[in-house]
């Protein structure tokens, strides 16, 4: 070009040394703006650049160092910015690069490294695909140009394992793998699905023939046909866990067979890892805290096991203290019971998993909510229950009378009283109610001083009262449950217009059969007023008796009696005349 323009130029001397001499003038201009322009973008801490470069590495920073990656593999780590670019921009530019070459949009070439004064630039051809600064080298430990040649055999080996990766045979051979992959897979889900199905029949006919044995056998929630669900459950829970594993497996595996999903493969298997890590990490974390919750447990435990031991032996009277009942024991487990396992309740709870969260304190602050609102009345009754304890109205046997109810008492505990009564009713009484109601104890006194059984009879004024007290103290002795001592005796308890009223008292020591023993006293009363002739006004007669005959059955009247008529008008004469 040179030679021909000089061929068309006049053969002057002067003329083309005063031409070279422009040309190198600017030639060295050029390069010495162009050798700035790099020294000032590339190396300069605080200069910005007064135009823009196709290299937008620039002004060198620090900040976190931030991962280089091409498909599932990590090449470095970029550990400063550069310019108005950040540590995680230069990373995103680098990999963008890469990513570029190895899909092909660009064109490729020799990879080579171009040192300058102050930076490293690695070229594939003549594509930059970074820029490497004094700084780097300094975060890295080692001299720049060593960096940069280490880098570079790192990308050098990343993109022929990506170009070997996309070529056709390559892809042919990953193509063939993962339909081998999907075949495999499919037999293990076959096996999978035959190995349930054997499973749940075998279940199903063993379920039959399964018995518990012990304590447990008398629990209906355990039966076979329960126990058979369960474990058909359990199986089906395991088939499913193990047909999930087995599709991540594939998945995973298949993903990482090609370059383009590659990427995806390589987190599923870094969350699985991180997953499968964190739990064996926050297991191992937890030991400690497990080992202070098995502590306080197997403590709680001895201490109720001793406790236990202690009331059941005061319960049975081999240990006696003065003041202290044998049917307060129990009850005063309970209640020690309780506070026990409060107290090992809140030494636990600072180390259960959670403990210290918002959203666990926020459903603790919940359930106390609704605990304090929704448990009152039961909380009235356990003070209730309390108190009836240690008062000792009545015991589990006694007869007694709560408000209407008669019956005897079946059980207690701390919340309800239960009774049957005297028709086979049973009764189930919350303890505030009978701790707001009085209470009647036929059996408490029944042992040591009798209960005393007591009927009225009404009684005419023309028996003598003495014969009516023989007659239903010999009437209260028949009577089989009532005792000879102390005697039974007489109350006379009204002088009425027409009639006295006899009360008998009888003493028993079977109070809880006191309704047969009512029952045959007036029957027995009955049989040795008629046997003496002594006529029971009660119900009174209210109209005028024809004849006067006796009330009094036939079998106890006399073979010859007969009842006298009525002469009412005679007896009016006779004393008209006596007048």
């Amino acid at each position: 070009m040179v030679r021909h323009r000089e061929a068309h130029k006049p053969d002057t001397p002067t003329f083309a040394r005063t031409f070279r001499r422009r040309c190198a003038g600017v030639a060295a201009f050029a390069a010495l703006v162009f050798s700035s322009h790099c020294v000032v973008a590339e190396v300069a801490p605080t200069t910005a650049p007064s135009e823009p470069s196709d290299n937008p590495e620039v002004v060198v920073g620090s900040s976190t160092p931030v991962a280089v990656r091409l498909g599932a593999h990590t090449l470095f780590d970029v550990t400063n910015g550069i310019g108005s670019l950040s540590t995680a921009q230069r990373a995103a530019a680098i990999e963008k690069r890469l990513n570029a070459l190895a899909n092909g949009d660009v064109g490729r070439g020799t990879l080579r490294v171009v040192d300058m004064p102050h930076a490293s630039e690695l070229f594939m051809g003549d594509v930059l695909i970074r820029t490497l600064t004094d700084q780097d080298a300094v975060a890295s430990g080692t001299t720049r140009q060593q960096l940069a040649n280490d880098q570079a055999d790192i990308i050098r080996a990343a993109l022929a394992q990506e170009f070997r990766d996309r070529d056709a045979s390559h892809l042919l051979r990953s193509a063939i793998t993962a339909l081998i992959a999907t075949v495999v897979a499919a037999l293990l889900f076959g096996v999978l699905r035959r190995l349930y199905g054997w499973t749940h029949a075998r279940l199903n006919r063993a379920a039959g023939g399964w018995r518990l044995r012990g304590p447990l056998e008398r629990l209906t929630l355990l039966d076979t046909q329960a126990i058979g669900r369960a474990s058909r459950s359990i199986a089906r829970a395991l088939a499913w866990l193990f047909g999930a594993l087995i599709g991540y497996v594939y998945l995973e595996y298949v993903l990482s067979l090609f370059p383009w999903t590659r990427e995806f493969a390589s987190q599923m298997s870094a969350a699985s890892n991180a997953a499968v890590v964190s739990a064996l990490w926050e297991l191992l974390n937890y030991l400690p805290k497990l080992v202070n919750i098995v502590v306080i447990v197997a403590i709680a435990r001895f201490v109720l096991g001793v406790l236990k031991r202690v009331f059941e032996q005061i319960a049975s009277e081999h240990y006696k203290f003065g003041g202290f009942y044998p049917e307060w024991a129990m009850p005063t487990y309970s209640l020690v019971r309780f506070f026990v396992i409060a107290v090992a309740t809140v030494m636990v709870f600072p180390y259960l998993p959670g403990s210290g969260s918002e959203g666990f304190r926020g459903v603790s602050a919940f359930l106390g909510l609704m605990v304090s609102f929704g448990a009152a009345p039961a909380i009235a009754n356990l003070i209730a229950g309390i108190i009836i304890t240690y008062m000792r109205p009545f015991k589990v046997t006694d007869r007694v009378k709560i408000a209407d109810a008669t019956g005897d008492i079946l059980g207690k505990d701390l919340l309800v009283v239960r009774m049957r009564t005297v028709k086979n009713v049973d009764i189930t009484i919350p303890n505030s109610l009978v701790l707001a109601n009085h209470i009647i104890n036929f059996s408490s006194s029944a042992g040591s001083h009798g209960l005393i059984l007591h009927t009225t009879v009404t009684i005419g004024y023309n028996a003598p009262w003495k014969d009516v007290h023989a007659l239903l103290i010999e009437a209260a002795k028949r009577v089989v449950g009532v005792l000879s001592t102390p005697a039974p005796f007489v109350l006379q308890t009204a002088l009425d217009d027409s009639y006295v009223a006899y009360e008998i008292n009888a003493y028993t020591d079977i109070p809880n059969d006191m309704t047969n023993l009512y029952s045959r006293l007036h029957e027995s009363i009955q049989d040795v007023f008629n046997a003496a002739g002594v006529e029971i006004l009660s119900p009174r007669y209210a109209a005028v008796r024809d004849g006067n005959r006796l009330a009094i059955p036939e079998d106890y009247l006399p073979k010859d009696y007969r009842a006298p008529g009525f002469n009412l008008l005679t007896r009016v004469l006779r004393r008209s005349g006596s007048e």
